[in-house]
Order: structure tokens, then C-alpha cells, then sequence
């Protein structure tokens, strides 16, 4: 199977839960199938997409809303699941990760000399390296509207 990636300038979480309660939790309405590189370029260019895939145990989001998102610990409660959230884009020096277990929550130190490298090794470490992704499609969901 051909693999498909993201890599910098996006946010996404990785949850060990199947998508639909993931999707449910988050308020995502899926819009459906859609070939990875249109499905990705949506999500990097929109603030009102993401993408879904399953890749393993893990049900990955990924999209520039993340970049705003926050409730890590509250989605892991929600879900009774593991929780990680990445986010890394250099140009806005901005590289983050964060795990939860419900309540307990371990974040990046922000203030530590970090890189967009840094983001992806944790990721791969933690669950899944979203750069090489063995999905054939992917879902694309569109977000929650603004309160």
C-alpha cells in the first residue's frame, strides 16, 4: 500500500479510540471519503476542515483548526482513551505536544529548545509519525462553528 504524509505547518491529535466517538466528541460532521492529497490540502488550507484516518489503535485529526483547539485532557476523559496533541510551524515558531490520560496531562516545555523535528520523533515514539501514513483515503470532516 502507497503511503500518504503531513508534515510541518499542522496540528493533529492521535487518539487511541475509533474514529467515530473521536469524530462525535470533537463535533466533526464528516463529509465523507476523499483521496489523501485533496483530503490534506483541504485541512492544511481551510480553517474549517480536517482530516480522519485510522492508522493502527490510532485515530489521528489533522487540520489548522487544532492550532486554536484545546481540551486535551477533557476529550481523554471524554473518550475514556489516550490523548496526544501535536502542533508544530516554524514560521510562527510554534512546537508543541502534549499527552493525556484523563486528567493527567503531560505538555512540552515550551520553553526548551525545540524544532519541528523534535515534534515528529515524539510522535513517532508516542503512537504514529503522520509524515508516512499507510492510508489509501482519509475522511475530511468539517469543524464545529465558531461560538
Amino acid at each position: 500500500m502507497a503511503t500518504v504524509g503531513f508534515g510541518p505547518k499542522m496540528a493533529w491529535l492521535a487518539v487511541r479510540a475509533e474514529a467515530e466517538p473521536v469524530m462525535a466528541a470533537l463535533g466533526l460532521r464528516d463529509l465523507g471519503v476523499v483521496d489523501p492529497r485533496t483530503g490534506l490540502d483541504l485541512a492544511h488550507f481551510t480553517d474549517d476542515r480536517v482530516v480522519v484516518a485510522t492508522v493502527e489503535k490510532w485515530t489521528l485529526v489533522a487540520g489548522k483548526w487544532l492550532f486554536r483547539w484545546s481540551g486535551i485532557a477533557a476529550l481523554s476523559m471524554r473518550l475514556g482513551a489516550e490523548v496526544q496533541y501535536f502542533a508544530t510551524d516554524r514560521s510562527l515558531v510554534v512546537h508543541r505536544w502534549a499527552r493525556a490520560y484523563g486528567a493527567d496531562v503531560f505538555m512540552s516545555d515550551e520553553d526548551a529548545l525545540v524544532d519541528e523535528q523534535d515534534v515528529f520523533r515524539i510522535a513517532a515514539e508516542w503512537s504514529v509519525d503522520p509524515r508516512a501514513l499507510p492510508v489509501a483515503s482519509l475522511h475530511i470532516a468539517a469543524v464545529p462553528a465558531p461560538e
